[in-house]
């Protein structure tokens, strides 16, 4: 059983919520599965109670909707939603990057350099679920010490979702995680040479072809939902750790 708060003071829903969430980011569950209330306070051995705020905490997040009368449901992009997300996300990165390199250079390089050598790991041993972890680690440091609590938390607030794709669709698109590790390795090598306009037009090149794998691997997916034994073995491929990074 988990106790009412851990170490750090977190109450018992947060805790939960954080453990829900990385099992969405990581494809643990699959877009639009239904969470049941009774069967997650069953797995964590507490009440519904804090499951039904760890939920609403989720539902802020924009990783579960939760519908009255029916259940809470993992979230499920549509095209629009990985559009709009993608072009947001551009725009935050691009404006945290020039703050955060200005502001401190020797750091941002240091993190960024962690971060590929990581990935580098992961690309080498087939952990594709550890490649998006430092992924995102990678975007993240940008924010770090940008300077400006309100792109820190616009980019907090999207961060969830941008995870979430990428797990579930990014490593589907041709070419990756090689093209991706290829832009990341690029991106801090100029950022050891404080060369922001070229970093700039890298991020946004990588992240609108981003955006095109997201779509692409979308409506394979919505082809692929007619046949249930593609579904189910997808879901098998991503708990053995194979299908999905």
């Amino acid at each position: 059983m988990i106790g009412s708060r851990d170490t750090s003071g977190k109450s018992l829903s947060a805790i939960i919520s954080e453990k829900i969430r990385r099992a969405i980011v990581e494809a643990e569950f699959e877009f639009g599965e239904s969470l049941s209330e009774e069967s997650l306070a069953m797995a964590f051995e507490v009440s519904r109670t804090p499951v039904r705020e760890a939920l609403n905490l989720l539902q802020m997040q924009d990783l579960v909707r939760i519908v009255p009368k029916s259940g809470t449901y993992v979230f499920e992009p549509t095209h629009e939603d990985i559009a709009e997300l993608c072009d947001f996300r551009a725009g935050l990165e691009e404006r945290a990057m020039r703050l955060t390199l200005a502001a401190d250079r020797e750091k941002l390089t240091r993190l960024l350099a962690g971060e590929v050598a990581a990935m580098r790991i992961a690309v080498e041993a087939g952990n594709r679920r550890a490649y998006g972890r430092h992924d995102t680690e990678f975007h993240l440091a940008f924010f770090r010490d940008c300077g400006n609590r309100y792109l820190a938390r616009a980019y907090e607030s999207i961060l969830g979702r941008v995870a979430a794709l990428r797990t579930h669709l990014a490593i589907e698109a041709p070419g990756e995680p090689a093209r991706s590790l290829a832009d990341h390795e690029e991106i801090a090598d100029l950022a050891a040479r404080d060369r922001p306009d070229e970093i700039a037009a890298i991020l946004e090149d990588h992240i609108l072809r981003t955006k095109s794998n997201y779509l692409n691997a979308l409506r394979k997916r919505s082809k692929e939902a007619a046949d249930p034994r593609a579904l189910r073995l997808r879901r098998q491929l991503s708990q053995a750790g194979l299908g999905q990074p």
